[in-house]
């Protein structure tokens, strides 16, 4: 038995095992392939694949044998931001059509495998760094992003080709802007026609938007650095969409827009057609339309609504007779339907609880991950076209499953994890009604990393309480082993509580938890209304106002904690980030004075100082919704403030402003209140550096032990 530290933590292997991410299937389905952590290095990703004949896993791309490529560009720095993705190594790769062989992104290198011979071969210039691999449909050619334009390798030939010639400094093409990725988590610019003669692609221009600097504190030097940042109410950058015929080089704009600020939601290519879904700025409508590839007349598909916002999603699918997949909230949550132009959408799905997401189509069913019973597990399902309503689950263990389905529809892989059971991943049979082949285990046992803490793990357990208006609010408590002989333990309420993110779900939860519970705080995260994955009248409630609702609901599980006989009622503290973090300072602000200390990280203080797209969803912007405004804001509420506060921000944030906490910091100050301040020089919004990391939580449980312990 081991003791559980900060240290080991965030070291190598990784105590959570391997972790398998971007599974597929090859081609011709003889293959499943995934990434994972390397065995002693949990920062380096690695490619794996499973041999579904022989049974056999082998490493084909060990990526510390390749020479990294030298430092990333901003260009992937700001894509892994956006991504949430901080690894090295493999960080992307795709099949060629012909099964034998796929391309990969190595930091920044593009490289192609042939698994016959295991070559790794480099396609681009030493010293040269892409981002945004992309294969054509036939596997003729790839795509992707340097310095800002296009390129395309023509694998027949062995020839790069610079396909656009007119980026600078903000001007590029084939790339997301940062509002597509960061908020409309669209992070694609470019997209190829399945038969590979058009390269649909966007040029964005944020030239237009004022330049202003962001001050970058590092361990070297202080930094101006120009950021063209779209705040709230101010100008979006401008995107264009255009067809690049690639055997003429001929490019073609397409007139998307249906109002000047609209925004470029989604973007789908078939053979001979593009679908885009462009979004109003207010967010209350969306319109799909469809726009022939060779030049012809554009259709318009649907159109959708809502009184206060629509929420984006990736669940357009092309299917057989003309007809698309298309999920819609319509009826109050998400459920799916096959549409065709001119004709009423047909509900395929059951309308009960949830489609989240749609993995695959093919001739005659479509398969989706969503709920059925409760919103803290999430299953895989599927349902015939023939036979609407009647939805089939496909995976029966208690958990949290992500799900990628072979292409002939025999086959599924599972990536699923529970509150006892780190993430695995399982091959599945359809025909067999689930029976499994487990690729990747990760059982803890004997050899697992974190076998020697699982005897002093802290399993947590689900409960709801009702909201004010009778919806149900569920909640994750993780509980010390101290509460059991009748102690009175403290309580840390782990608080994100913003829309379009649920944080209760029966899957395995982040290990930081066990790092409070180790010290003696019992640990309680609950969902509120405004929050994910849920019926659209959940959400609905904080529109116009943040801070409100969901402060009241969380209010609400504290009330709950103090009824508890195990929870000292006197020693209640709360932490959270980004949102998280505003959160954390509005209950401080507006709680009843029974929260005694605070950790924030990365706040937004002041709405008019984060971007349009989400601000204004839930907002509006500053100029229509001015009460809103100050209302949403934790400046205007600094006078109320209470308890002990740590404040830590990374100085590099390019997401949540630095300013955002300056702004706070001298409120605070006029008011001669009080707290206690980390930064982290040359850190971005996720703080996820190792050394970050260990610094980061080492000084929040130190004040912890100070001011909630004692």
């Amino acid at each position: 038995m081991s003791r559980l530290t900060v240290e080991r933590l965030f070291d190598s292997p990784s105590l959570s095992g391997t972790l398998p991410s971007n599974v597929r299937f090859s081609p011709n389905g003889a293959f499943v392939t995934y990434l994972a952590n390397a065995p002693k290095d949990r920062n380096r990703t690695d490619l794996y694949a499973y041999n579904v004949a022989t049974h056999e896993t082998q490493r084909w791309i060990d990526a510390s044998r390749i020479r990294a490529g030298g430092e990333a560009t901003a260009a992937e720095k700001a894509e892994m931001e956006r991504r949430r993705v901080f690894s090295i190594g493999v960080t992307t790769y795709r099949w060629l059509p012909d099964g034998m062989r796929l391309c990969c992104a190595i930091d920044g290198a593009l490289y192609l495998f042939d698994r016959s011979t295991s070559e790794l071969r480099p396609l681009t210039p030493e010293g040269a760094r892409q981002t945004d691999l992309t294969i054509a449909g036939g596997g003729r050619h790839l795509s992707y992003v340097r310095d800002g334009d296009l390129y395309a390798y023509d694998l027949e030939r062995d020839l790069e080709q610079r396909l656009t010639h007119d980026a600078r400094d903000g001007v590029t093409n084939g790339l997301a802007e940062f509002i597509a990725q960061e908020e409309m988590h669209r992070f694609e610019g470019h997209w190829w026609s399945t038969d590979g003669r058009y390269l649909v692609f966007t040029r964005v221009d944020e030239t237009r938007i004022p330049s202003t600097y962001r001050y970058e504190f590092t361990a070297a030097a202080l930094l101006a650095v120009p950021q063209r940042y779209p705040y709230a109410g101010g100008i979006n950058a401008a995107v264009e969409l255009g067809v690049l015929d690639i055997a003429t080089r001929a490019v073609r704009w397409i007139d998307w827009r249906r109002a000047p600020d609209d925004y470029l939601a989604r973007v789908n290519v078939s053979v001979d057609r593009v679908v885009v879904q462009s979004q109003r700025r207010d967010q209350r409508e969306l319109t799909v339309s469809e726009y022939a590839l060779d030049g012809g007349a554009a259709r318009e598909l649907l159109t959708e609504r809502h009184h206060t916002w629509l929420n984006l999603h990736n669940n357009f699918r092309f299917v057989v007779d003309d007809s698309f997949l298309w999920s819609s909230e319509r009826s109050g949550s998400s459920q799916l339907y096959r549409c065709r132009s001119g004709a009423e959408p047909l509900l395929l799905s059951s309308g009960r609880g949830r489609v989240n997401e749609v993995v695959h189509a093919d001739a005659t069913h479509a398969w989706f991950t969503g709920w059925s019973d409760r919103p803290t597990e999430q299953h895989l399902y599927r349902v015939a076209y023939d036979a609407p309503g009647r939805v089939e689950p496909m995976t029966y263990v208690s958990g949290w499953h992500e799900a990628t389905v072979d292409p002939s529809g025999l086959l599924f892989l599972d990536r699923y994890s529970h509150i006892s059971q780190p993430p695995r991943l399982d091959l599945c049979s359809v025909a067999d009604r689930g029976a499994t082949v487990s690729l990747v285990p990760n059982t803890i046992a004997e050899g697992h990393p974190y076998h020697a803490f699982w005897s002093d793990h802290a399993v947590s357990q689900f409960g709801r309480i009702a909201a004010a208006d009778g919806r149900d609010l569920w909640f994750r408590l993780t509980r010390p082993k101290s509460t059991e002989g009748g102690r009175r333990v403290p309580v840390l309420v782990n608080v994100y509580g913003g829309p379009g993110v649920q944080r209760v779900k029966n899957e395995w939860a982040p290990l930081t938890n066990q790092l409070f519970v180790d010290a003696g705080i019992a640990v309680f995260e609950l969902d509120n209304r405004g929050g994910g994955n849920r019926e659209k009248a959940f959400e609905d409630p904080l529109y116009g106002r943040l801070g409100a609702v969901e402060v009241a609901d969380q209010q609400s599980g504290i009330d709950y904690l103090k009824a508890q006989p195990w929870v000292d009622p006197d020693r209640i503290g709360v932490i959270g980030h980004s949102y998280g973090g505003f959160m954390t300072l509005m209950l401080l602000a507006r709680n009843r004075g029974d929260i005694r200390v605070g950790v924030s990280t990365a706040p937004v203080t002041d709405w008019r100082l984060y971007d349009t797209h989400y601000t204004e969803r839930y907002l509006g912007t500053p100029q229509t919704n001015a009460d809103g405004y100050r209302d949403s804001c934790v400046l205007t509420s600094t006078a109320q403030i209470r308890g002990k506060l740590l404040l830590m921000h990374g100085m590099a944030d390019d997401n949540v402003l630095f300013g955002n906490t300056s702004a706070l910091m001298q409120a605070l100050q006029a008011r001669h209140f009080p707290f206690e301040l980390m930064l982290y020089p040359g850190a971005k919004h996720a703080l996820q550096d190792r050394d970050v990391s260990i610094h980061r939580y080492r000084t929040i449980l130190d004040f912890l032990r100070r001011e909630l312990l004692s």
